[in-house]
């Protein structure tokens, strides 16, 4: 049995394994970063899934808060090759009868837009720029990026003012009710629920989350489209982390976490081989690390009924991806074309209603009946992502992990092109000559793929009032540091959550250097 000894090993090289490894990297440790893949990069992937040349980006997409994100500039990742392009349309619902509904990079147009269909909601939607914009965009952005404070702490700092007690009322709401009270437009509430469940995990019915619809509008975090596919930012966090000595040991499934005397002391990989270090991080799921890789013989029995307990995604996605001969262009009306330049797409969700319908049937475990989804062009905003003339798009439609008495290997296919036919009634050329090749990609697909999103959860556990901020995932946990002296946690099962955010691997790399008594030379 062979052994190699490192300063901090961490498991998973996904984005926040990624940039954890190269935060520590850079302050001097000698770090590995385990691999079950050969790609790093975990959900940042791009792969030619219809036909060689199209790229497909299979999970993560719509980067919104690249902007605001400190590894981004820490890291210096554009000199190591990320690029990005933010649409001006940043997001449109497109309704049967033509019309549309757009939100721009433009306070002016979107209000100018909102305008067609309420009056009223244009002056509320800049009246709530202008009152919370600032303060969205100067506190919660650092917020996302330190560990969670106490529930009492948070209250004791806003309620010493009227705008601080306003913001704890929201966020005793639910976001749909935050929507019913600002705004009288169905369309308008549809088209912001829409940024809820993708890239944040939440729902509209979520109790407690109200205050996520000010950050919505506010639009502090800014959509962006990663330049060569969403891989490429694994590209370049993946240099960045063998420029600063860092390394990455792939095709290397850790089988477990060695403990030593109650302390961490290193992995074990399936094929026997054992890397050593006196500190090990995870980034991925919090049931895996504990539950399989440090096993329950390490564990108080509490603490192990408490991770069991940890729930996981109340909903998974069935996405389709295409290689088309031409993109898809929306049926409107006169004044409305700009919906064919939106980023984001909301095709099918044109009220709240039409979540409620989704989401009953998605925790009865059936299939949507009610069509509505996310979707968008990519090759509109990045050509290279395609070959010629040719262009590719994507949809993610929420379902269930598992279908009752069906398997989805069985119904994907006739899925599938329900959900095109969906789209096609709103642009008509997207016909079947047009469409070269369609993929699918199942709850089930997803698990495979990547064994930390179980059942199909690419959010790593529920982004309830339950289990975020100090309660994420556990309040013994919240902290990034665990039983096991030496183990952290730096994953997306950690504060704040999924999505492409790269907080939890930085809060990670701060904890450890605190307990390692050493300087931190991005401060």
């Amino acid at each position: 049995m062979t052994e190699k000894r490192f300063d901090v090993l961490v498991i998973g090289a996904g984005h926040n394994g990624l940039i954890l490894g190269t935060y520590l990297a850079k302050a001097g440790l000698q770090v590995a970063v385990v691999e079950r893949r050969l790609e790093a990069g975990g959900g940042l992937s791009s792969e030619e899934i219809t036909i060689p040349a199209f790229l497909h980006n299979l999970h993560s997409y719509f980067h919104d808060t690249i902007n605001i994100m400190p590894p981004y500039e820490d890291l210096e990742l554009e000199r190591f090759n990320a690029r990005y392009y933010r649409p001006p349309v940043q997001a449109g619902l497109i309704l049967p009868d033509g019309r549309s509904l757009c939100l721009y990079d433009d306070l002016d147009k979107t209000c100018e837009s909102i305008g067609r269909f309420s009056k009223k909601d244009a002056e509320k939607w800049r009246e709530i720029v202008d009152n919370y914009g600032p303060f969205v965009s100067t506190i919660l952005p650092p917020a996302f990026y330190t560990p969670p404070t106490p529930p009492s702490e948070h209250a004791r700092q806003m309620e010493s003012t009227p705008e601080g007690m306003e913001w704890l009322r929201i966020g005793r709401m639910s976001p749909q009710e935050v929507l019913d009270e600002w705004f009288e437009c169905d369309y308008l509430k549809a088209l912001v629920l829409h940024h809820l469940p993708i890239p944040r995990g939440i729902l509209p019915d979520y109790s407690g989350l109200g205050t996520v619809i000010p950050l919505v509008i506010s639009q502090a975090e800014q959509s962006q489209i990663a330049l060569s596919g969403s891989h490429s930012l694994a590209h370049a966090m993946w240099r960045a982390l063998i420029a600063n000595g860092g390394e990455i040991i792939s095709l290397s499934h850790v089988s477990k976490i060695l403990v030593e005397d109650g302390k961490a002391a290193g992995v074990e990989v399936k094929d026997g081989t054992r890397y050593m270090a006196p500190v090990v991080a995870s980034t991925i799921d919090l049931k895996q690390t504990f539950l399989d890789l440090v096993g329950e013989k390490h564990l108080e029995p509490e603490f192990v009924d408490k991770v069991k307990g940890f729930r996981l995604d109340e909903f998974s996605v069935f996405s389709v991806h295409m290689a088309l001969r031409e993109a898809p262009v929306f049926k409107t009306k006169n004044g409305y074309e700009d919906i064919n330049q939106a980023f984001r797409l909301n095709i099918g969700l044109d009220n709240p209603d039409d979540y409620v319908a989704i989401l009953s049937d998605v925790r009865q475990g059936k299939l949507p009946e009610r069509l509505g989804f996310i979707a968008s062009i990519p090759t509109l905003f990045d050509p290279s992502q395609a070959p010629g003339p040719f262009h590719t798009a994507f949809l993610w439609q929420m379902v269930p992990y598992t279908i009752k008495g069906a398997h989805w290997d069985d119904v994907k296919e006739e899925y599938m092109e329900r959900c095109i036919a969906k789209w096609r009634e709103y642009s008509p050329n997207l016909t079947d000559d047009n469409i070269i090749k369609a993929s699918t990609q199942t709850p089930l697909d997803i698990e495979q793929r990547f064994i930390n999103m179980r059942e199909g959860g690419v959010f790593m556990g529920r982004m309830n009032l339950a289990q975020i901020e100090h309660f994420r995932p556990l309040p013994d946990l919240a902290q990034f540091r665990t039983p096991i002296e030496g183990l952290y946690l730096g994953g997306a099962c950690m504060h704040p959550g999924g999505g492409i955010i790269g907080a939890p691997g930085l809060i990670a790399a701060e904890a450890i250097m605190d307990d390692l008594e050493r300087p931190k030379w991005w401060e």
